[in-house]
């Protein structure tokens, strides 16, 4: 078979292989979706992490809270926002009151950690699932500033 020949049949081989095998696989929003719902914390080693005990939950209805507080026992609250949240095609939005949106790509989701990438900045950032906030991240940073004096 002359070069020609086998370059005619390893074009047409090319050809039968059907489309989806070139395109990724869909998220699927409904998996997605019930896996978030629950408590999710930002934790030390997240890159937008601001030293701030802070948990996020997703209930099932659609309805979000994210609260931060101004203690290490997370029992007292600086600020709380409620909103609604949805994801669709593989994004999670956030909706606030305002007309405001935070769009972030579900990277990766587990049972117990969840990887998002900003849609506004493409920062990578994870949350863990915990019923409480983060509250040890005050305490290391104590330490550590305790430390340096």
């Amino acid at each position: 078979m002359t070069k020609l020949a086998m370059a005619c049949v390893a074009a047409g081989a090319l050809s039968a292989q059907p489309a989806q095998a070139a395109t990724p696989a869909k998220k699927d929003d409904a998996a997605l979706s019930a896996m978030l719902v629950g408590t999710w914390v930002n934790p030390p080693d997240s890159a937008d992490y601001e030293a701030v005990p802070s948990k996020e939950v997703f209930n099932a209805d659609g309805t979000y809270t994210y609260t931060e507080f101004e203690d290490n026992k997370c029992s007292k609250v600086s600020a709380a926002i409620s909103s609604k949240w949805y994801v669709w095609d593989g994004t999670l939005v956030v909706e606030f009151p305002d007309g405001k949106s935070l769009k972030d790509e579900i990277v990766n989701m587990a049972p117990k950690k969840m990887v998002l990438r900003s849609i506004e900045d493409s920062l990578v950032y994870h949350r863990v699932r915990s019923e409480k906030c983060f509250s040890t991240a005050i305490k290391a940073k104590s330490a550590v500033s305790k430390s340096a004096n």
